[in-house]
């Protein structure tokens, strides 16, 4: 079950191969519940940074825009637990995982809610401290990494495990840089997408798209949010993956309680 020592080399390469397997279609489950949480997260930074210092005379339209995206945030979440079910039994089995994704556990389901929303508001909360920027995105990787493990509703328990986990920060830290490079990687790549399509519309179809130019220009507000969203969406699947992994591998060389948890998997089945 675990072809090599702990590294964020190993948990790289396990990762491929669990997405790999578990991409069709639950990758596509994952993208599909996340755009609209990105889109009206957006959105929402968008109007306040647009209405500036009126945005308190405004409290309804972004009390509604908050509310449409506290919604969608729920539904993402469970995008994301259904996601790491699926690469958790392909790295378990080694097979494509079929509907027995969707069988998130009701508990781990509810501690995820509980784990990775308390993430969420301590990211809005620290944020600009900058270094609180990527504590909560390693604290959050844990979140959704050590959701297989809890068989137990509670508070405390699933905050202790991530507690636990959090002891490899070389790995954490590792991996961390890796998937922030992804991401520059992945928003220079749609920015050159977006540049080519418009290269194609304008040099083929004679079409005027003066207008898409100023839309799709780097360096405007909006564009660039969006084009932060979509890096993220991009690389979310792996960034999952390879803290589903690395839970995985922690956990069956510090204790075997996840060895214990697959042979209660296999004897459900």
């Amino acid at each position: 079950m675990i072809r090599a020592p702990l590294s964020a080399t190993s948990v790289l390469d396990e990762t491929s191969d669990a997405v790999a397997l578990a991409a069709a279609p639950w990758a596509a489950v994952l993208v599909l519940t996340s755009l609209p949480w990105r889109f009206l997260q957006v959105l929402f930074i968008d109007q306040l940074l647009e209405l500036g210092n009126n945005a308190a005379h405004y409290g309804r339209a972004l009390g509604s825009t908050a509310n449409a995206a506290t919604i969608a945030f729920i539904v993402s979440l469970i995008g994301r637990a259904i996601y790491a079910r699926a690469i958790n039994l392909a790295a378990a089995s080694g097979r494509r995982p079929g509907k027995e994704a969707l069988r998130v556990p009701m508990a781990a389901l509810a501690t995820y809610l509980f784990t990775a929303s308390l993430v969420a508001a301590l990211f809005y909360a620290t944020w600009f401290t900058i270094i609180g920027i990527p504590l909560t995105i390693i604290v959050s990787g844990l979140a959704i990494g050590t959701m297989p493990l809890n068989d137990r509703a509670g508070i405390v328990a699933p905050l202790k495990r991530i507690g636990r986990f959090a002891r490899e920060a070389k790995t954490l830290t590792a991996l961390t840089f890796v998937f922030l490079v992804a991401l520059v990687v992945a928003m220079v790549n749609l920015v050159a997408a977006f540049a080519i399509g418009l290269w194609l519309v304008h040099g083929f179809g004679g079409f005027d798209v003066s207008r898409w130019e100023a839309l799709l220009d780097f360096g405007t507000r909006r564009f660039d949010l969006l084009l932060i969203a979509g890096g993220i969406i991009a690389v979310e699947p792996f960034w999952i993956a390879a803290n589903v992994i690395l839970v995985r591998k922690a956990g069956a060389e510090e204790s075997g309680e996840e060895l214990r948890l697959w042979f209660r998997e296999l004897v459900g089945r």
